[in-house]
């Protein structure tokens, strides 16, 4: 691996040469180990760059805006998804070079990232990603029913076509409120009164046969 001191990757370089002993060992459980370790060193380039995400997936989609070959890091992931949950997956040298060459490119254009490489737009997204993607759904939920009800009021009061439905929906609200809802209160109370009515007088016929 690059041990040029002048690089960005310098801060990882200790995690480098434990893959590059793992490598040397020339075996192929050696092999998986440094593509384990690997990963792990994509995992802090993701996180010292703070791209969003509540997992590894997701941090890799964001960052996908400064990843020169997107695919051969996914080559190279799959492989390592393989290497953690099938035992018997065995690889070979010309296996793990092609692994830790996509893993490599992908941590040397994190790390290398600079401002000018995402534009505004891709800033915009990973900060708000960045910031509220961690809230709990409620919360986000709400805040979007507090946008949407403002929303409605300006539209209601700033435009035409907003004030004539806003005038429908104040006329149907009022006859639902001073019609409707009156009515069924009095069709509910009659109808107390007419159950209550019928249970009283079935229970004062029953206590005079019992009396007789």
């Amino acid at each position: 691996m690059e041990k040029n001191n002048n690089s960005p990757l310098r801060k990882y370089q200790e995690y480098w040469d434990v893959v590059e002993e793992s490598l040397n060992e020339g075996v192929s459980s050696g092999y998986k180990i440094a593509v384990i370790e690997t990963e792990k060193i994509l995992q802090m380039a993701l996180n010292d760059r703070k791209f969003p995400g509540k997992n590894i997936a997701e941090q890799i989609k964001n960052a996908e805006i400064v990843l020169k070959n997107p695919e051969k890091l996914n080559y190279s992931r799959a492989m390592y998804n393989k290497i953690v949950n099938e035992p018997d997956f065995d690889i070979s040298f010309e296996d793990v070079k092609e692994i830790e060459s996509g893993y490599y490119m992908a941590i040397s254009d994190i790390t290398k990232m600079k401002s000018k490489d995402i534009d505004f737009k891709e800033r915009i997204n990973l900060l708000l990603q960045k910031y509220f993607y961690g809230f709990p759904r409620k919360i986000k939920r709400g805040a979007l029913l507090i946008f949407l009800f403002f929303l409605a009021i300006f539209l209601s009061t700033e435009t035409s076509t907003g004030r004539l439905v806003f005038e429908m929906l104040s006329g149907f609200s009022k006859f639902i409120f001073y019609k409707i809802i009156p009515g069924i209160l009095v069709v509910v109370v009659v109808g107390i009164i007419i159950v209550g009515g019928l249970y009283y007088w079935k229970k004062s016929k029953k206590n005079t046969r019992i009396q007789r």
